[in-house]
């Protein structure tokens, strides 16, 4: 399931060509993307935004559930993100829950940076002191992690610029960018 889902291309990364994508973002985002993305015959488009928990009811949980919300949580208030993760728990067992985010230091810091790129509105709600405070939003969660380091994810992290290997190490030092992995008990 790719939450907020913009113009991803989610569906030919899962090698499993079994399973559905689930596509979940705003009506007019998703009509966008109809008209500039490809479809993939396994796609499923959830016209929701994330805090209209309806969508949870169209999900097929059968085999399973992994929602993945990149560049998502950052713009949600945490009363909401609190409520999504406590429905997911509930309507997923077995399943997970990935996504990204920033400390509040670093956050406030892209807000301002978006700012000055021209949209002065734009609000980044999502600012936890701890990304393990998760654990306690719902009696659901079976296990959170925490991962510090994005370049983990590079297959040769040498081959990364000196300097952008230099911001990675930086931002893993004052835990400024992190991704939560939620597991859901069964």
């Amino acid at each position: 399931m790719n939450i907020g889902c913009g113009l991803d291309r989610l569906a030919p990364e899962v090698s499993d060509e079994s399973s559905p994508v689930y596509n979940l973002d705003f009506p007019d985002v998703l009509e966008m993307r109809r008209q500039w993305v490809e479809p993939s015959e396994r796609e499923v488009d959830l016209p929701y935004s994330l805090t209209d928990h309806a969508w949870l009811d169209r999900v097929d949980a059968s085999r399973g559930v992994i929602a993945v919300a990149p560049g998502v949580m950052y713009y949600v208030e945490i009363a909401d993100a609190r409520d999504l993760v406590r429905a997911m728990g509930e309507r997923f067992p077995g399943g997970r829950f990935c996504y990204d985010a920033e400390s509040p230091l670093v956050t406030a810091g892209s807000e301002r940076q978006i700012s000055r790129s021209g949209t002065p509105n734009a609000r980044m709600p999502f600012r936890l002191k701890d990304p393990y405070e998760v654990r306690g939003w719902s009696d659901r969660i079976a296990n959170v992690r925490v991962e510090f380091d994005f370049s983990s994810y590079l297959a040769d992290r040498s081959r990364m610029p000196r300097l952008l290997r230099l911001g990675f190490t930086g931002m893993r030092l004052i835990k400024g960018m992190y991704e939560v992995v939620i597991d859901f008990a069964e």
